[in-house]
């Protein structure tokens, strides 16, 4: 566990001192100024980046010209400091990329930093680390960018459209996260940076530190370089959200109305400790040949703590009502807005109202070692090969411990809206006596993934040719996951449905003994900033207690002995959890560069084709349910037997690059490729339960042909990968040399083979039948355009020649194709209101319509300072999801409401100083405008409402750094 105590200063003191620096600082340091550093390029896409702003979009400017293919690059302003404080935070400043604020895309735990980036609208985005395949444990193919520490980024590179000699994988394009390397520096360089940062509603200030020194040294047996990075950091965050979740149709006093089904209020404070080390050597003994070595881990140890009040009604004699005397309040769509609220029967009953405590630890670690060689004999051939060896691990642990309580009656305001807000008697909520100790839930993960690469690449150079030069090489993986995810196992002693008679009186209440062993009287303090209204103390079980959930549960269920009392705590030796994969990829490729130089406008680029071969065992266990007819024959028995499901699929993927110089300063681009994205590990999970129904209108049968083979599941071990064809258009115009550039991308990219969960045919092992689970459905396309300007006024007079601009906008635009769900098919994947109403086709989920940033810059006299905001429109998240699948008002199943993130916009601002030349003190705050994520719950009679409020921290930080 993270240790949260600071010292007296680093908590009360400094705090005060950094919020009123950065204030200060960010309104006076626009009247300062700077000279801005220059960029020194070096051989390919490589470049030596000196400091500052200017040098940092130049540099990426370049990396961008001199691409065969299309690509947007970030490049560290100076050693160790990406323009934002994480890779997620900076990528989103590119154009075409978007990222989200929510952990694993779940709109129920919102994320402390940016998390999750999507590129021309889709999530499907490869991850690399210097070029080579990198990954989390749990999925195998992507990585949480958000758990890379930023302080070992020498650049950071999107590619949005491919050539055949780069790894497959990726629809959107592909992150190649850039570390520097000893001979990027002419000689010896040592940087070290101390920072501290403070979030406003958590009031906790914590520290981060980095440190890196590189060398070179010529010596009779060729040229030695050797760097090592090291950097630690730690950050907390609070987020307090209040939800309303998806109005049910009722009938109140005859008259149709539509009701929520509940309200919550969570507070999550977030605690996480991130590492990274890394190293590198490099070795010339020639100037013929190279030979490397890095190593680089990146560690995440983090933890969550929930504390939750909620009003949770259901159907029958716990649905909401009015109270007496009525006096409701609707919407536009008699929805119920606002007003008292009770149940059918309140003397015997009551509202179903609960409290949680959660307490998440995890940890996150992916190791990378590499090797490789580099060899040119002469001017024409070029070799390399690499070895490497990715290891990557993660575990979560995942407590949960609730009382419940049963108020007569309660305060609704604003129920789907920002500011959704309860009133409760507190001397009933202050009445330990009302309670009932509730349920208990466990959920555990431990996931361990590594893969062995090798690769071999030639290229031979012809001279005075149109064929500039032919590359040709193979690759070769093989890939491992041992993942075990243990489901949530919700234990509940006491609810609305178990309680004897329907009586809240008879329901056993906390003793004097057990409040004080296991609860604590909380209360929310300054929700959301004061703008909602909480009750103001209620009863929840303490943090000591979650924190000791074994001895907590087992003191709390003495001598109880149903199935309800007590978690499994032996899950993670459960073998029927566990998902064990193997794949072996294989690939080839062989490209041609091409060059017209002699047309008035000459032309370059390449093309190429890229042949990729799979195969996938996933180890797991088929699971059948016993069912037996009316007269006792078997239908299916009862049975769990170790299964391999084996997938294999071949690839062929070829790509064009083309670049036209209409000027020395105009290039046109073309760019036309097909690219897959695999599917998790944790998607093809090979743990399949089996169940029997009879068929459709038959009550009972003597025979074993009048039943239906069916499953609910949400993987499927025999998923194949998603594929794109993808075209792009765009011209660059640099019009100066001093960081003047405008561009301009169309693209068109049509997807097809989504993973979505719905019904389908399925074939298993022989058993035939109809089944929910995530499967290959449907398709899409995509339309957009980027555009883009930088600009540095140098013809300003002074001081305003310090200024500068970096503006893009983003425009897409999606089509689905999903197959909707069809009455008697048994097809087809959808949501589905309360009321049992279908919607349309939905859009591609995560996707904007709409995206732009703005960030002014001033460099002058030392001083540099920058103004970013970023903002994307409403897009869609998921439908059905965890909250907002409540079941029909009659029982016979449950709905599935769409969710999408509304607008959203954040102002980032910074402003340093560099002094005696090597130091730079630099204040930084994050989400000055403290913005709230909003997420729309999308009903079609009850119309739009908001599901949840986020309100999270604005974050200030102050840094030192040196340079020698």
């Amino acid at each position: 566990m993270i240790n949260k105590n600071q010292q007296t200063f680093l908590k009360k003191r400094l705090p005060v001192y950094i919020k009123l620096a950065s204030s200060m600082s960010l309104v006076f340091g626009a009247m300062g100024s700077m000279q801005a550093f220059a960029a020194e390029a070096a051989e390919g896409t490589e470049e030596i980046v000196i400091t500052g702003q200017r040098a940092s979009v130049q540099s990426a400017q370049e990396v961008k010209k001199k691409s065969n293919v299309i690509v947007d690059s970030i490049v560290a302003e100076d050693i160790g400091k990406l323009p934002d404080r994480s890779v997620t935070e900076a990528l989103q400043r590119v154009p075409g990329v978007s990222v989200g604020r929510y952990t694993n895309n779940d709109a129920e735990h919102p994320a402390a930093e940016g998390s999750g980036v999507a590129i021309r609208g889709l999530t499907q985005v490869r991850a690399e680390l210097n070029g080579r395949d990198v990954f989390s444990a749990a999925s195998g193919r992507g990585l949480s960018f958000e758990d890379v520490p930023a302080e070992l980024m020498y650049a950071v590179d999107t590619y949005k459209s491919p050539s055949a000699d780069m790894i497959e994988g990726g629809l959107g394009g592909t992150v190649n996260l850039r570390t520097r390397m000893p001979f990027d520096s002419a000689g010896q360089l040592a940087s070290f940076t101390i920072k501290g940062n403070y979030g406003d509603q958590i009031k906790e200030t914590n520290g981060e530190y980095s440190g890196l020194y590189s060398n070179r040294w010529s010596t009779d047996a060729g040229e030695f370089g050797f760097l090592i990075d090291l950097s630690t950091s730690k950050l907390a965050s609070r987020s307090d959200q209040v939800y309303s979740r998806p109005f049910l149709p009722r009938t109140i006093d005859g008259k149709a109305e539509w009701v929520s089904k509940g309200v919550d209020w969570r507070r999550n404070d977030y605690f996480s400790q991130r590492d990274g080390k890394y190293a590198a050597f490099q070795w010339a003994p020639n100037d013929q040949t190279e030979i490397y070595l890095t190593g680089f881990q990146s560690k995440l140890k983090s933890e969550y703590d929930e504390n939750a009040f909620f009003l949770n009604s259901a159907n029958g004699d716990n649905a909401i009502v009015p109270a007496s005397p009525k006096n409701w309040q609707y919407g536009a769509n008699g929805e119920m807005i606002s007003g008292d609220v009770t149940v059918a029967n309140p003397a015997d009953w009551g509202l179903n109202f609960g409290t949680s405590t959660r307490w998440t630890p995890g940890t996150s670690t992916t190791t990378d070692y590499s090797t490789g060689i580099k060899w040119s004999p002469d001017d024409h051939w070029k070799f390399s090969a690499d070895l490497q060896y990715v290891k990557a691990e993660a575990t979560k642990d995942d407590y949960t411990l609730g009382v419940i309580l049963f108020p007569p009656t309660a305060r609704l305001e604003g129920v789907g809206t920002e500011d959704a807000s309860i009133y409760i008697d507190p001397k009933y909520m202050t009445n330990y006596a009302n309670y009932t100790l509730g349920q208990a839930m466990t959920h555990f993960e431990r996931n361990e993934a590594d893969a062995k690469t090798g690769r071999f690449d030639a290229e031979y150079s012809f001279d005075d040719s149109i064929i500039k030069s032919v590359k040709a090489g193979a690759r070769y993986s093989e890939k491992t996951a041992d993942n075990i995810n243990t489901g949530y196992d919700w234990k509940t002693r006491y609810d609305s449905w178990t309680a004897g008679g329907g009586n809240r009186n008879q329901i056993t209440k906390v003793t004097a003994d057990q409040a004080n062993k296991y609860l604590a009287l909380y209360s929310f303090n300054n929700f959301q900033r004061g703008d909602v209204q909480v009750p103001a103390a209620g009863y929840i079980y303490s943090e000591n207690a979650v924190k000791n959930f074994w001895a907590t549960t087992e003191g709390v269920n003495a001598g109880c002995n149903d199935w309800y009392c007590g978690n499994d705590k032996n899950a993670l030796k459960n073998e029927a959890y566990r998902n064990t994969q193997e794949e072996k990829t294989a690939s080839g490729y062989v490209m041609v560069n091409y060059g017209f130089d002699d047309l008035s406008m000459p032309v370059d680029g390449n093309f190429g084709v890229r042949v990729v071969q799979t195969d996938n065992v996933a180890h797991g266990y088929l699971i059948t349910k016993l069912t037996k007819t009316a007269n006792g024959t078997v239908v299916l028995p009862d049975s769990a037997a170790p299964f391999d499901a084996k997938n294999d699929y071949t690839h062929v993927l070829p790509s064009f690059n083309l670049r036209m110089k209409a000027t020395d300063d105009v290039f046109i681009r073309f760019a036309a490729s097909k690219a897959i994205w695999a599917p998790s590990f944790s998607d093809m999970q090979a743990r399949i339960t089996l169940g029997a129904n009879l068929r459709e209108g038959l009550t009972s049968s003597n025979n074993v042909s009048d039943y239906v083979y069916t499953l609910t599941h949400d993987t499927n071990p025999y998923l194949e990968p998603m594929t794109a064809n993808q075209f792009d258009l765009s011209a660059e115009w640099y019009f100066d040399d001093k960081g003047g550039m405008a561009h301009l991308a169309l693209f068109n990219k049509k997807v097809d083979n989504f993973f979505r969960r719905g019904s389908s045919n399925f074939n298993v092992n022989g058993y035939v039948g109809e089944g929910t689970w995530l499967a290959n459905v449907g398709s899409g396309d995509i339309n957009g355009a980027e555009f883009g300007v930088s600009k540095f006024f140098d013809t300003l007079p002074a001081p305003f020649d310090g200024l500068g601009v970096d503006v893009n906008y983003t425009y897409i635009d999606s089509k689905a194709n999903i197959p909707l769900p069809e009455p008697g098919t048994g097809t087809g994947a959808g949501p589905i209101d309360t009321d049992k109403t279908r919607y349309g086709q939905m859009p591609i989920d995560q996707l904007s319509k709409n995206a732009f940033n703005v960030v002014g810059m001033y460099e002058k006299d030392g001083i540099s300072a920058r103004l970013a905001y970023s903002w994307r429109s409403k897009y869609l998240i998921a439908w059905g999801s965890n909250g907002f699948n409540p079941d029909f008002p009659d029982g016979s199943g449950k709905a599935a409401i769409p969710i999408y993130n509304d607008d959203y916009g954040q102002l980032d601002a910074s402003i340093g100083y560099t002094f005696m030349d090597n130091y730079t003190v630099t204040l930084e705050a994050s989400n000055l405008l403290k913005a709230k994520t909003i997420g729309i719950m999308d009903q079609n009679k009850a119309g739009d409402h908001v599901a949840y409020s986020y309100a999270q921290d604005a974050r200030y930080s102050i840094s030192l750094r040196a340079k020698f």
